[in-house]
């Protein structure tokens, strides 16, 4: 085996140089679009999770202190909403792809809003549950078509990157602000106010969605 490497003849791989020639550049108008692209999606994100970051702080606390119930029907309500997220997810993003990336955002900020609305004043646990589903609805239909949306408006070799800003930068600040900023609206102004600033914040998502955030039509599929 030594003798048969040693008349081995042996090739030196070619480099495969990665070209760094203006064409592999984004131009600079290119670059800009797609920092506003980013930077409108990620405001309307903030404001979804700022719904949801009341939600996960004080739907316990309406449950028990407002409505009156037991602590177990406070777990079975979460439990029923996250099962509503996990069917209807993947349903709602494959309509997102037909329908419209950014239809599907607008849709779920307002009937998160709507539902964000009832729960401000719910008085029973059956009208709390449905008002629950409602936003878990709305939750899986803008997730999806958000992330996807994302998805084809930045460059494919910087996705990762953009995905991180908007997970652990947009997303979370909304949620950060739910909880904190909700908690000072229950303190001083109730319940039903700091329900109704969710309500607030997912009509104002729609909105800046509505006028700003930008859908390529090409990447929808055919119906």
């Amino acid at each position: 085996m030594l003798t048969g490497l040693r008349g081995t003849r042996w090739i030196e791989p070619k480099s495969t140089a990665v070209s760094h020639s203006p064409a592999n550049k984004l131009p600079s108008g290119t670059t800009t679009s797609i920092y506003k692209s980013l930077t409108s999606q990620c405001v309307v994100a903030a404001l979804q999770l700022f719904g949801l970051g009341i939600l996960f702080t004080f739907l316990p606390l309406l449950a028990t202190q407002v409505v009156g119930v037991s602590a177990t029907k406070v777990g079975i309500l979460f439990t029923i909403g996250w099962l509503v997220v996990v069917v209807l997810s993947i349903p709602m993003g494959m309509l997102a792809d037909r329908v419209g990336k950014k239809t599907f955002m607008i849709l779920g900020l307002l009937v998160s809003a709507v539902a964000m609305a009832g729960m401000a004043f719910v008085e029973s646990f059956s009208w709390l549950i449905a008002f629950v589903i409602i936003r878990s609805m709305g939750m899986a239909m803008f997730n999806p078509a958000a992330l996807g949306l994302l998805s084809d408006s930045v460059p494919l070799r910087r996705q990762s990157t953009f995905m991180g800003v908007y997970g652990g930068v947009c997303e979370n600040t909304g949620i950060v602000a739910g909880s904190a900023l909700g908690g000072f609206i229950w303190s001083m102004w109730g319940p039903q106010a700091t329900f109704l600033a969710g309500t607030i914040a997912g009509g104002l998502g729609a909105a800046i969605c509505f006028g700003f955030v930008r859908e390529k039509p090409e990447k929808r599929l055919a119906r």
